[in-house]
């Protein structure tokens, strides 16, 4: 029976009725840096002064108290007794985590025994936890690398058409305006004509960055649209201030002068197409994004390097 107790790779520990350690197997011994003769005969909470006052004593002494077995799980008590790996210091950093059973002795058992008798059962899973929290990580840097353009570090398509969605369910139920401006850099083709690809993609990092600075309230959505279009969502934001940002990107990338020799302008810049609506039962979503859109071409036909703004009772008008 030694040799048996011994060899279970959990830690055991048994109590009797005065909360004495009459059991300690060397597996939990030697995580807890202790001795046998430090721990038998000893007053549990003598032995694990930590534990004293804590969630595990109540769970303890209530499964004295009603004779069924209590179970703390490692989510929400990670580490209630002072265990340590094998190899390595005592740091907090390094306890074990544990999954924690409380089993007390049977009505008819503790009568042949002549008291009743808790055992604590003690299982190291660290392992466990280590591997559920490599996995989430790499669940978030995948999600992240699905949502995330490559080239300019902002939300890709796929981002806009999920934020995009959410926001204006949002909208619908708070009646709130929901503005959308679409960026086009203008002349692009002819600057990747003039400068090579590579230059056109820090060009469109450049703008990706100037829009994003405008950005800053956390719902704020800016997302690489397609190509050359970078698309700027802005919940519970009104008309002037949906044009007053997209005016800012505007001027700031007319004003960096980054050259470019194949646009009228000599410089870089960009149009934007805006739009701004109280989602009612009779607007569908795409409206919005449809009214940014013949915006933009709005702004490129009257010349380029400026903001345009269609309303929907200016396009139901035409």
């Amino acid at each position: 029976m030694a040799w048996a107790l011994g060899s279970v790779q959990a830690g055991l520990l048994v109590l009797d009725e005065s909360l004495a350690v009459v059991f300690a197997n060397p597996w939990l011994l030697r995580r807890a840096r202790l001795q046998a003769e430090d721990v038998l005969d000893r007053p549990f909470f003598e032995v694990f002064p930590s534990l004293k006052g804590s969630h595990f004593e109540r769970r303890l002494l209530g499964a004295r108290t009603v004779g069924f077995p209590a179970l703390l799980s490692e989510t929400l008590h990670a580490s209630a007794f002072p265990l340590y790996a094998l190899a390595g210091d005592t740091s907090p950093q390094r306890l074990l985590k544990q999954s924690i059973q409380i089993i007390p002795m049977g009505t008819a058992q503790a009568r042949e025994a002549g008291g009743r008798y808790l055992m604590i059962q003690v299982w190291d899973v660290t392992p466990s936890v280590m591997r559920e929290r490599l996995l989430k990580l790499q669940a978030e840097r995948m999600h992240a690398m699905a949502h995330v353009d490559a080239l300019t570090d902002i939300g890709n398509r796929r981002h806009f058409d999920a934020m995009f969605d959410r926001e204006w369910r949002n909208a619908q139920r708070s009646q709130q305006s929901l503005g959308l401006v679409l960026f086009d850099v203008d002349h692009f083709k002819a600057y990747n004509d003039t400068y090579g690809h590579q230059r056109g993609d820090e060009c469109l990092r450049l703008v990706a960055s100037i829009v994003e600075a405008q950005a800053q309230r956390p719902r704020d959505v800016v997302c690489r649209y397609g190509g050359e279009e970078i698309a700027m969502l802005l919940p519970d934001t009104d008309l002037a201030g949906t044009l007053r940002l997209a005016h800012r990107v505007v001027d700031e990338v007319r004003a960096r002068d980054l050259p470019h020799e194949g646009s009228p302008f000599g410089k870089v810049t960009v149009s934007a197409g805006v739009a701004c609506e109280c989602p009612t039962s009779g607007l569908g979503a795409n409206a919005l994004i449809l009214l940014a859109d013949r915006a933009l071409y709005q702004a490129k036909r009257q010349g380029r390097d400026r903001v345009a703004v269609l309303e929907l009772s200016t396009a139901t008008a035409s």
